[in-house]
């Protein structure tokens, strides 16, 4: 047990999170695994009586960008992980034990400023971590998404902040080779499982996903390997269901929430891997937008409008297989495009090959999105 909770915390430092965290585990005993846990954290944890919460306080520019996007209180950016995970982000001031564990009772996590994220879990360590790494991106996505619409509707907002914390995070995750990614990979289950795996740690090494989001498919023999719902990218050993095309099996009832959409655009491509994330700058860019059209606030699912960030284009489409789902909007646009980002959602990219052309284009995306929003955001306007 005690080296599951030391593997998260490693996960936090590892995915430049943060480095300093805990965990409280109030099961027979109480016990700390990580930095030394404040009395009040202690409390909160007996008042829950959950078998265990976790505190982390965020590296930079993280920590930062929360505190901002925390100002007015509890936050919920329009992002798809946080419309569809967290909801909404409860903020308090102060390590209150009754404040933390009524915001616990309704909310996965609260955000207390200045010191960090208090996150409680009936399942255990994974649980804890997938929810304060959720709120990390949901804060930043916040931030960065709000001083992203002031600048294009040309309104005030923190410009030289918003600079420094790019360039803070730029210094954080620098722009580094691509590896070279297994080739011939459609010889056996084996090889197509194994190149999976690989592509999906690496995708979660460069820092492209964040939690236990995304996904990950290759289409062979008339069936589709795909990664399981609620699997965590950098351990998708075991967590590939293999589904055939036309449905005849109920192996999908554990796949990723988004086969249906993977299987359209196999259907509708000649393409043989799918590679899906959400980096945080295409998720941001693919949300801002100065049209006050009848469908703003509705965007995620109702914009009609042609919009691209760079040459990528940007659809609108829900989770799931609705009217309103992206398995409606997102194959056809993959029809004469390799990639592709979902509104609030994240990029799909796309290849005939193995996943080194799938992760070259996700990579160039993300590059593409940090640069147009540097010249958004972080430029004197010039009228």
């Amino acid at each position: 047990m005690m080296n599951l909770f030391h593997k998260y915390l490693g996960k936090l430092k590892n995915q430049k999170l943060s480095d300093k965290a805990c965990y409280i585990v109030t099961e027979d005993t109480v016990s700390v695994y990580g930095c030394e846990a404040d009395a009040k954290l202690l409390r909160a944890a007996e008042l829950l009586k959950t078998p265990c919460l976790l505190f982390v306080k965020p590296s930079e520019p993280f920590m930062t960008a929360l505190n901002e996007a925390a100002k007015g209180g509890e936050f919920a950016p329009n992002d798809s992980e946080t419309r569809t995970f967290l909801h909404t982000v409860p903020v308090i001031d102060g390590l209150n034990a009754d404040e933390i564990s009524n915001a616990l009772r309704r909310r996965k996590a609260v955000f207390v400023r200045e010191r960090g994220i208090v996150t409680s879990a009936a399942f255990g360590a994974e649980q804890a971590f997938i929810f304060a790494s959720s709120v990390i991106f949901s804060g930043f996505v916040k931030y960065f998404a709000d001083a992203g619409e002031a600048a294009l509707l040309k309104k005030p907002y923190d410009r030289a902040l918003t600079s420094a914390l790019i360039k803070q995070y730029i210094e954080k995750f620098p722009a580094r080779p691509l590896p070279e990614l297994n080739k011939d990979i459609f010889r056996t289950d084996g090889t197509i499982m194994n190149a999976m795996v690989q592509a999906a740690r690496v995708t979660v090494d460069m820092g492209l996903v964040d939690s236990f989001f995304g996904n990950i498919s290759a289409f062979s023999e008339n069936n589709i390997y795909i990664s399981r719902t609620g699997s965590s990218l950098d351990e998708l050993d075991g967590e590939i269901d293999v589904c055939p095309m036309d449905e005849s099996s109920c192996t999908g009832l554990t796949a990723s929430s988004e086969l249906a959409s993977h299987r359209r655009i196999y259907e509708l491509t000649g393409n043989r891997v799918i590679l899906h994330a959400h980096p945080r700058f295409s998720v941001i860019m693919s949300m801002l937008c100065a049209d006050e059209c009848e469908n703003r606030g509705r965007c995620h699912y109702a914009c009609t409008k042609k919009r691209f960030i760079g040459d990528m284009p940007v659809v609108a489409g829900e989770v799931g297989n609705g009217a309103r789902a992206m398995v409606n909007t997102l194959p056809p646009e993959m029809k004469d495009n390799e990639r592709v980002t979902v509104y609030g959602h994240g990029v799909f990219t796309v290849s005939a090959d193995d996943f080194n052309k799938a992760l070259r284009l996700l990579t160039e995306a993300e590059a593409k999105a940090l640069e147009l929003y540097q010249h958004l955001a972080c430029q004197p306007h010039v009228d």
